[in-house]
């Protein structure tokens, strides 16, 4: 019988991987001799860059060595989600620099410190690395969850290729669902009230209508506004959390939870492990995480001293557009007056309550950026 021929393309994140192991390889391969290679691999081994996956329940967990060998370089100071993603693109194992600190593709005093550290690691160390890797696996399937590395294909592209591209990802439900047209960050002050509530409603119906996924934080007022009208007018949403999967942050939102974690079209993220509660240092790096999954950001209210305005700062930082509503002239809104006010993320401030084309306008604009 003749072999069937398979026809394929990859995305270019894929093919970056791709192309970095391969340059790795002895001999050197061809693209298409690589995939053919890695997918025998992945078919006999259930092992693909470093990810092994549950058949029965479809979860991802990396093998216990490789997500092992990440924890022992988180615990170098200097060693953050940069330096990953630059080792990565050069492609270089995190097991194999331990092993050999000079692989390391960095120069420099930087380089030379890292090295040095590295060096310093003990074996007590390498150990508790992958200690810990073996309980988080074990609290990933205990919680029906997912541990993403660089290089899975449910790692989401936008986060590895922002300022902030974590290294580990802890997923609770379908991480397909932050594909596809894209998402966009919907956050404000956990007191927003009428008609902010109503305009963040009004603009998520918007924006679900163009095919696009609500990012927000789980917390009270606009970030659960902004969750709860995602489902409610048929689009996805993305709960980014400050705390390990297994907590529920905030308590009071714990009705929310256990209704979206049940949800086929909500997914939960966290950079944090298993176990880690919230605190208000996490609060903020998961304010950098929800802007990092997001084309652009969407502020609806915010006092100029709220911690919304934290997304808006990662906004800039990122190079992200951000808009908001206009604001009334209370101090409940003077952040979306600084906002406003802002021309480097757009200057954008939206009247709801006129037939306005603004916030549309928007939406199709960030949709070019994909």
């Amino acid at each position: 019988m003749a072999t069937e021929r398979i026809e394929t393309r990859l995305d270019k994140f894929t093919i970056r991987q791709l192309d970095n192991w391969r340059t790795l390889a002895k001999p050197q391969l061809s693209r298409s001799d690589a995939a053919r290679v890695l997918l025998e691999k992945s078919l006999s081994k259930e092992h693909f860059f470093g990810t092994s996956r549950s058949r029965k329940n479809q979860e991802n967990y990396p093998d216990t060595n490789y997500l092992g060998a990440i924890y022992t370089l988180e615990r170098i100071k200097g060693f953050g989600p940069m330096k990953f993603r630059a080792m990565h693109d050069a492609g270089i194992d995190p097991q194999a620099v331990i092993d050999n600190p000079d692989l390391l593709p960095f120069s420099g005093l930087t380089g030379q410190k890292l090295r040095h550290a590295m060096t310093s690691l003990s074996t007590a160390d390498v150990n508790d690395g992958r200690n810990r890797a073996i309980d988080q696996v074990e609290r990933a399937k205990k919680n029906a969850a997912s541990i993403l590395t660089y290089g899975d294909q449910g790692y989401p592209e936008r986060v590895y290729n922002s300022n902030n591209p974590v290294p580990i990802l802890y997923v609770r439900g379908d991480p397909e669902i932050w594909k596809g047209a894209g998402s966009i960050a919907v956050v404000g002050s956990r007191n927003t009230r009428d008609p902010y509530t109503a305009y963040a409603r009004q603009f998520v119906k918007l924006a679900v209508a163009k095919g696009k996924a609500i990012v927000s934080g789980f917390a009270t007022g606009a970030d659960s506004t902004g969750h709860t009208a995602a489902l409610e007018f048929g689009g996805h949403t993305v709960c980014v959390m400050p705390c390990g999967l297994d907590n529920v942050f905030p308590p009071e939102n714990r009705a929310l939870w256990e209704k979206l974690l049940s949800h086929p079209r909500a997914v939960f993220v966290s950079e944090f492990r298993f176990g880690q509660r919230a605190s208000s240092l996490l609060l903020r790096k998961r304010n950098k995480l929800i802007v990092a999954f997001a084309q652009g950001v969407l502020v609806a209210q915010s006092a100029v001293d709220g911690g919304a305005m934290n997304a808006y700062r990662f906004g800039r930082e990122q190079n992200k557009s951000v808009a908001t509503f206009q604001p009334d002239g209370s101090s409940e809104t003077s952040g979306n007056r600084v906002i406003e006010e802002d021309i480097r993320t757009g200057g954008l401030a939206f009247d709801m309550s006129r037939n306005s084309s603004m916030p549309e306008e928007w939406l199709q604009k960030l949709s070019s950026l994909i």
